[in-house]
């Protein structure tokens, strides 16, 4: 039978048989092989011999690497690399050659100097026994790549990552990140722990809901789901959350955002939960809610009894007040009559005929006054375009005698025509102007400057009226004035500044312009200067609010 030769043996050179002089030439051919293949390759490598570790080979890449020029062929690897003593490299190196077993490393910093300055750098290496023809070491082969950029970036997104989690476990905040569609707890601050009311250990690795049963079935497995899904952030203000909470079942109140969590290709890992636990204020606020509402309720009673007071009021004011007038026209009817009658009166009787005639003038004025008063609580009267240069057209022709007699002067012009009650206006500026031909320094004739603009926004809003359109009025004279700290007592119901004797009057006039300006839905108010003079401020809608 024939035998099979084994190919790869037939093929494999017979050193034995060749000479001295074809092994030495086999030698250099192999050596020079070798030497093209490191010199050619993309990546560091180097040749040591002898335990001494002399460079019998490095190709440019390792030495670029090493930085230490081109020089190296024959020097030891310590020669050239001595700030490697302390890096255990050395140890590698001789245990590779003594024992034969090869050394690899991957992601190992290597400090070497460059340029004159010792810097870190990042290396997977190997460390390679090489044999004899023998089988013994003779050398170590060290091939190696660069990865510190691959290292360094590596390391900036790890460092990123762990200031990432160390900012969520030191935020002011509850936080946590749920990771995977089961939304694990990876990690979690001791305010959301606190939220929760579960003992750390309980909850750490596991699904949220799983370490949370208290918390499903309330909608948040939804919201998670679709932010894990979609992307989306979701955010929720005071929504109610009930959880068992150190034993006990509350409702928590919390303002929550979730934001998807996305590694750094974008891709999302999971959902960062941000919460807020506002219970107290929601409390707080729900009871303020409901004692402002039953406050409220109180006062729109107490204001429904006020009304009805009022009414009753008024009506007792109209009818006491229609009913007083009778009596006392036939007083100062009988008193003229009497002193018609009596054909010789002394002057002592003559003078209480004038008191008693004096008081039941001022009584009769003061009833209609009241009586006055009482029917601008009426919500009968019709709003209807008025215009305000007719009002003080005619009110002028009412004062005809006393503006001739004072010498008084009326300045307006161009004032607007608002909608407005038409009586209700001839009584305010009626008033007002005068209290200004009543209230005239002595031998200076008076003055009375009426204007009128529309109100800016800023007045209305310091003045709380409605929203709306106002035009801003300003009736000034030039008379006696007031104390500026009486300005607002002026507008008080039966309120006077001065004297009977001094100056007449009922002290109903100012109450009845503040009404007035009220059932407009406006305001007034009044600046003056003792001596001075006064400024009687006005704003009303230019048209009816309802």
């Amino acid at each position: 039978m024939e035998s099979k030769k084994n190919p790869e043996v037939e093929s494999k050179p017979d050193y034995e048989t060749l000479d001295p002089v074809s092994l030495q030439k086999k030698a250099a051919e192999t050596e020079h092989l070798l030497r093209s293949v490191v010199e050619s390759a993309p990546f560091p490598i180097g040749v040591y011999t002898g335990r001494e570790m002399r460079i019998s080979l490095a190709n440019h890449s390792i030495m670029d690497v090493w930085g230490k020029g081109h020089e190296v062929i024959g020097k030891t690897y310590h020669e050239v690399l001595p700030e490697l003593a302390d890096q255990h490299i050395y140890q590698q190196l001789d245990d590779v050659y003594t024992k034969g077993i090869p050394f690899h490393a991957r992601n190992q910093r290597v400090d070497l100097v460059v340029d004159g300055k010792l810097q870190p750098f990042y290396f997977n290496y190997s460390f390679t026994p090489i044999y004899n023809i023998d089988g013994s070491i003779y050398g170590v082969m060290n091939t190696a790549a660069e990865v510190t950029d691959i290292v360094l970036a590596k390391q900036k997104v790890e460092q990123s990552e762990q200031n990432f989690k160390n900012m969520i476990l030191q935020a002011p905040v509850a936080m946590c990140i749920l990771t995977g569609p089961d939304h694990v707890v990876e990690i979690v601050n001791d305010l959301m722990i606190e939220l929760w009311g579960k003992p750390v250990e309980t909850v750490m690795n596991k699904p949220v809901f799983d370490a949370l049963p208290d918390a499903r079935e309330q909608g948040l497995e939804a919201l998670m789901k679709q932010v894990y899904e979609t992307g989306e952030s979701f955010h929720a203000n005071e929504r109610p959350v009930e959880l068992v909470r150190k034993g006990k079942l509350e409702t928590t109140y919390q303002n929550f955002v979730y934001e998807p969590y996305k590694n750094a290709e974008g891709r999302i890992l999971g959902v960062l939960a941000i919460t807020i636990n506002v219970t107290e204020q929601v409390m707080a606020r729900q009871k303020i809610e409901e004692i402002v509402a039953a406050r409220t309720k109180e006062l729109a009673e107490a204001n429904a009894n006020l009304e009805r007071s009022n009414e009753e009021l008024a009506q007792f004011a109209y009818i006491a007040s229609h009913d007083l007038q009778e009596p006392l026209r036939k007083v100062s009817i009988y008193i003229q009559m009497l002193e018609n009658h009596l054909s010789h009166i002394d002057d002592r009787s003559r003078g209480y005929f004038d008191k008693i005639k004096t008081s039941s003038a001022r009584m009769l004025s003061l009833i209609r006054d009241v009586l006055a008063y009482s029917q601008l609580s009426q919500e009968t009267e019709t709003f209807e375009a008025v215009d305000i240069n007719k009002v003080i057209a005619e009110i002028s022709t009412d004062f005809e005698l006393l503006i001739q007699q004072t010498n008084a002067t009326i300045e307006y012009s161009n004032l607007p025509v608002i909608e407005a009650i038409p009586l209700q206006m001839s009584q305010l500026f009626g008033n007002l102007i005068s209290n200004a031909l009543k209230f005239i320094k002595p031998g200076m004739a008076p003055v009375i400057t009426i204007t009128a603009e529309p109100a800016n926004s800023e007045a209305v809003r310091r003045l709380n009226l409605r929203e709306g359109s106002y035009y801003y009025f300003k009736v000034a004279d030039n008379g006696i004035g007031f104390n500026p700290e009486k300005s607002e007592q002026i507008f008080n119901i039966f309120q006077r500044l001065h004297g009977k004797k001094q100056y007449q009057g009922t002290g109903i006039g100012l109450a009845m312009c503040r009404k007035i300006v009220q059932n407009h839905h406006g305001a007034i108010y009044a600046t003056a200067e003792e001596g001075n003079g006064a400024v009687f401020h006005i704003i009303v809608p230019a048209a009816h609010l309802t």
